[in-house]
């Protein structure tokens, strides 16, 4: 049997450890918030398969279909998803690539659909098809709840035999030339693997193990505004052709966030649980009001911020490190919630049979900084780079 040590309990984290536990693995995870300290409860939690490069997609898609649409059954308790359709509003900057990216992610087998602004209004007449050129929709997408999500995975993971602590992992602890476990303030731990799924967390804790990995802390706002009660929900969308993204709650709100043209880029990891800045709130609400005129004056309600792990080319940096023993699940770039419990899985089979069952996911290992070798899809978009 072999024992892993998967450091972070969000969604990334829990999931490896789900997929890990059901494969027969021993498993902990170590956590001193139990995966509510870092990005995953601060997450848009969207569910869409639009990505511009297969294998994301492909994971993207068997994620929804797979897990989320049967959670129940998959994985037990609730995920909280809700089924809202999902469209990726573009302008003429973007137009092009979102054609071409559809017309890929149909060739491999997604139900996306092309919409003309006229097809997107009668779609969801809340909206105001302004500035955009054309848009992609998903019937079947939408969004899930955070909480109840890594909630449920580690449940699930408790039921097949995975532990969980709340400890805080402080230094990678080595032997022989490979990782061989970790050190916590109630001691070291030894696993023959060890999993860091760690966020913006991640380069100083691999660092310790004298791994260099190119992933910056970068701050993210995102605020909720009150819906009126005539607008009961509306679509989920990435709208590029406003520079924001949003999605109904449950409760009433809306959740919106912004795709900043430059980074606010951090010095540290360290989360910052203020509420977002004020004029950041202002011109979230113009640019909600701009695409769903109802909501032009609606009530601030709350914000969140948190930092995000970002990579050069906007894609996590998976599977084994240079390091032997230690495998990286990092650099989520803002976009890993809808792929976890594909990209679980996969870091499971990874790690217990070698390879994972997608060979183009090698290619996300640390080494592709090294030889320049940088992930991009066929069609990027230039507002928002691989989301």
């Amino acid at each position: 049997m072999v024992d892993v040590i998967v450091v972070g309990a969000g969604v990334v984290g829990s999931s490896t450890a789900f997929h890990l536990a059901e494969s027969g693995a021993n498993v902990v995870v170590l956590d001193p918030d139990r995966g509510f300290g870092g990005q995953t409860p601060r997450s848009g939690a969207i569910i869409r398969d639009h990505h511009a490069t297969a294998v994301e997609a492909d994971l993207a898609w068997e994620s929804l279909t797979e897990y989320f649409e049967s959670w129940a059954t998959r994985i037990g308790g609730a995920c909280g998803f809700t089924r809202t359709g999902f469209a990726y509003l573009a302008d003429e900057n973007d137009a092009e690539a979102v054609r071409a990216n559809v017309a890929m992610l149909r060739a491999r087998g997604m139900p996306d659909e092309l919409l003309t602004p006229d097809q997107l209004g009668e779609l969801e007449p809340a909206i105001s098809t302004g500035a955009i050129s054309v848009a992609s929709y998903e019937e079947r997408s939408g969004y899930a709840d955070p909480a109840a999500t890594i909630i449920s995975l580690q449940q699930a993971a408790q039921r097949r035999g995975a532990r969980f602590e709340r400890l805080r992992v402080s230094a990678l602890v080595e032997d022989s030339g490979r990782v061989a476990g970790v050190r916590t303030e109630d001691g070291a731990r030894r696993g023959d693997v060890v999993v860091l799924a760690t966020g913006a967390w991640t380069p100083q804790l691999a660092a310790t193990a004298g791994l260099e990995l190119p992933i910056r802390p970068a701050r993210i706002q995102v605020m909720l505004y009150e819906r009126p009660y005539d607008l009961p929900t509306h679509l989920t969308m990435t709208d590029v052709a406003n520079d924001i993204y949003l999605r109904p709650t449950a409760d009433r709100c809306t959740l919106v966030g912004r795709h900043a043209p430059e980074r606010e880029w951090l010095d540290g990891p360290d989360p910052d649980f203020g509420e977002p800045d004020a004029d950041f709130v202002a011109e979230g609400l113009v640019r909600l009001g701009r695409r769903i005129p109802a909501m032009a004056e609606a009530p601030y309600r709350l914000g969140r911020t948190c930092a995000l792990d970002i990579t050069p080319d906007g894609r996590p940096i998976l599977g084994p490190s240079e390091v032997p023993g230690l495998h990286l699940a990092a650099g989520w770039s803002g976009s890993g919630f809808g792929k976890a419990p594909a990209i679980g899985a996969e870091l499971a089979r990874w790690i217990l049979t070698g390879a994972p069952k997608r060979p183009e996911l090698e290619t996300f290992t640390n080494q592709r900084f090294t030889t320049g070798d940088l992930i991009r899809g066929d069609h990027e978009y230039g507002a928002t780079g691989p989301h």
